[in-house]
């Protein structure tokens, strides 16, 4: 039976990533976009001025990012061979615990559509997926992969503070953290210092993005024909939306996010760390950290979306209460209706036509929703666990009394 399934896994990834890539290349509005005209002008030009983006010259991605961006210039065809290799590995690892996470993280890829495999995002995701495979079992592998992910997008550090509920997060830090700053180190060896932290600047002139959950508001003020309009900057080139107190929005967004993820580290270093090694905090958590770096981000890009296979899978393989059917289904929600608005009604939704619109509005609330379910359902499950420590703790004393009564 486990072997029919088995197959019927690999069958279906196969399936899954045959109509992804039908649907990158033939889907209207130009879903791969960014693989065949940004990634290929970007390096480039690299390649010409010798001014490569987060390493000898200022970056919005951490320097390793350049790996992908440079296969991509080698056309659709090496791109997909990239995405589709690195996915695969992943469902190997995630297979091995659970064909029941196998095949859902495979449904949230078909659920988010073309997205899912035409942006950067989807090589840090595999790496992000492995790591929160393996991380009981090998978690220094799993330090590394989130380390050298972090430097290709920043987004995988929340895996790193989720971890703080694994029982092995002391080795799965040291080697995330000693990863890290060897990569740091090279990357300043080779480029330079301003370059390589860039990253960290270049977002902060950037106004509020179309498709951010900030942007709501807004939106509909300018569909009613307010004081707000969408704007297209060609420095960036992404459509953002400019009414009264966007720039202060986008300024205070930024430091609340960092304020937040802050917040919810200190709340999980609190509580202590997790005995367990299916530990279903840890998977609350990482969902947690990943839905306040979707909706309080100032970009909200369509492809941040694909970050929650991460949690979804880390949660499924914690074989978690019924709460986690829930955070599932809100989960496959915002696959859906951003699958639909992106490619599909993406125009038509710059244009401030209602229907789409309204998918917008409906997908941002659905983010807002699952933070605040995810929070829920993380501080029960923390509660549970504190309690749980107790009472194993209460009983050790009374084992340990019995001895020494004897």
């Amino acid at each position: 039976m486990n072997r029919a399934r088995a197959v019927a896994v690999w069958a279906t990834f196969g399936l899954v990533h045959a109509v992804l890539v039908m649907e990158n290349l033939f889907a209207p509005n130009g879903p791969l976009g960014d693989v065949q005209v940004t990634y290929p002008a970007w390096w480039i030009d690299a390649l010409i001025s010798g001014d490569y983006p987060g390493l000898t010259a200022p970056g919005v991605y951490p320097f390793l990012a350049l790996v992908p961006i440079a296969i991509a210039t080698e056309g659709v065809g090496a791109w997909f061979v990239l995405v589709v290799i690195v996915d695969a590995v992943a469902l190997a690892f995630v297979a091995r615990r659970s064909l029941t996470a196998a095949f859902v993280w495979l449904a949230f890829q078909l659920a988010l559509g073309p997205i899912a495999l035409g942006r950067i995002d989807a090589v840090t995701v595999a790496l992000a997926v492995i790591a929160v495979t393996i991380l009981e079992r090998s978690p220094r592998v799993s330090g590394v992969l989130v380390a050298v992910a972090t430097w290709v997008k920043v987004w995988p550090v929340a895996v790193g503070l989720a971890a703080m509920r694994s029982a092995r997060f002391a080795s799965f830090a040291t080697w995330s953290i000693g990863t890290a700053t060897a990569l740091a180190v090279a990357g300043i060896v080779v480029g330079d210092h301003f370059s390589v932290f860039s990253f960290l600047s270049q977002q902060q002139g950037r106004g509020i993005q179309v498709e951010a959950v900030a942007a709501t508001p807004w939106l509909w003020d300018a569909w009613a024909a307010g004081q707000s309009v969408v704007t297209y900057s060609a420095d960036i080139h992404t459509f953002e939306i400019v009414g009264p107190g966007t720039s202060l929005v986008a300024q205070v967004l930024t430091v609340a996010q960092v304020v937040a993820l802050l917040a919810v580290g200190f709340a999980l270093v609190a509580n202590g760390r997790s005995a367990t090694t299916a530990s279903a905090s840890f998977g609350y958590s990482l969902l947690v950290l990943v839905s306040l770096l979707v909706t309080t981000n100032k970009v909200g890009s369509p492809q941040f979306v694909s970050w929650f296979a991460v949690p979804l899978v880390a949660m499924v393989l914690a074989n978690a209460s019924r709460a986690t059917a829930v955070l599932v289904a809100l989960i496959g929600s915002v696959a859906v209706l951003t699958h639909v608005i992106y490619p599909y009604a993406y125009f038509a939704f710059l244009e401030l036509r209602t229907v789409p619109l309204m998918l917008v509005t409906v997908r941002n609330l659905t983010e807002i929703a699952l933070l605040v379910a995810s929070s829920v359902v993380l501080l029960t499950q923390l509660r549970v666990e504190k309690l749980a420590k107790q009472f194993a703790d209460l009983d050790i004393g009374n084992q340990k009394g019995v001895v020494s009564e004897r």
